[in-house]
């Protein structure tokens, strides 16, 4: 054997004599990794909002694995194929078979100190462990500060669109000044004020409906707003303002957004906006009416697991057919 033949063998003896001891595996070094890998991350960044990525890693088999403790860092990320930060440093977080690591990672701050991103939609991918797919994330400009949407000109209102975040996914609002400006405004106003925040979806009824954003314990609603009623169809994905059955007047924090077409509503409820994305988050909500009870009765409106509306944030409006990411 030939002197730079016997180095490698050696290296080779002494790498597998090592991997015994420690009885470790290294992730690059494995065809098939021993660790599965979750990534959860949002559709949608709101600028000055956290931007809140999960993730869920767990050793399957019966031997350890060891990986860079920047798997679990912002580092861990690229937008657009841009590092978010160094991945200098030595495998030194082991994890034993069975073992889970969940982790919730703010990846805000590192997004808008990164000198490779400039504000506009972006491609997120997780490399610290594996082959992950791209997310591809929406970005919208937030707000100025001291708005008074109940005292905006109507020219003004057009300016603005709703971004909702939930537990279940993100929704995307537009909004019809010119067919309803005081429902407009009313939802501005209470989205721009955090009055929704924290709120749920509590009503929610397959082939029709899910309605939200009733008070919170102890609080109330600022208003009540005067029908606005038009020619717009309650069609799937259509935003629209729940009142009480006997007031046409007596609209105010609560509204609902259209799983399917119902033309029963036509005329008599107040429609001022639809979505432009999120129709699947929909889909998931509906579903958690508890089918133990007929439809018309109320155990049969409540989810049987809270979908709670986490943040509705004020965006500047942007068009749908314009985004592209890069």
């Amino acid at each position: 054997m030939s002197s730079h033949g016997m180095r490698l063998f050696l290296l080779g003896l002494l790498a597998l004599v090592s991997l015994g001891a420690a009885h470790v595996a290294p992730l690059s070094a494995m065809v098939k990794s021993p660790v599965t890998v979750e990534v959860a991350a949002p559709k949608m960044y709101v600028e000055g909002e956290s931007l809140l990525v999960s993730i869920r890693l767990e050793v399957k088999g019966d031997k350890s694995a060891q990986l860079d403790s920047w798997a679990l860092s912002a580092a861990a990320f690229s937008v657009n194929g841009h590092a978010l930060g160094s991945r200098k440093g030595k495998r030194n977080l082991i994890l034993e078979p069975g073992q889970i690591v969940e982790t919730t990672l703010d990846l805000s701050a590192a997004l808008t100190s990164s000198k490779k991103w400039s504000q506009r939609d972006f491609r997120l991918t997780y490399h610290g462990v594996g082959k992950t797919d791209p997310q591809e994330v929406r970005y919208f400009a937030g707000p100025e500060k001291g708005i008074n949407f109940m005292e905006l000109p109507l020219e003004q209102l057009a300016d603005y669109q709703v971004v909702m975040i939930t537990n279940r996914g993100d929704f995307w609002f537009e909004l019809w000044p010119e067919v309803a400006p005081n429902h407009v405004r009313n939802f501005l106003d209470l989205s721009y004020t955090g009055f929704y925040d924290g709120t749920k979806f509590h009503r929610v009824i397959p082939g029709f409906m899910i309605q939200g954003g009733k008070a919170k314990s102890g609080t109330r609603a600022p208003r009540t707003v005067n029908a606005e009623f038009s020619d717009r169809k309650h069609m799937r994905g259509i935003l629209s303002a729940a009142r009480p059955g006997h007031d046409i007047n007596g609209a105010s924090s609560e509204f609902f957004v259209m799983h399917s077409t119902y033309p029963s509503l036509d005329g008599e409820y107040t429609p001022y906006g639809k979505l432009l994305e999120g129709e699947s988050v929909i889909d998931l909500i509906v579903k958690t009416g508890n089918r133990a009870y007929s439809p018309n009765s109320p155990q049969g409106y409540t989810p049987m697991t809270p979908q709670i509306l986490l943040r509705a944030l004020v965006v500047k409006k942007t068009n749908p057919s314009k985004r592209k990411n890069k």
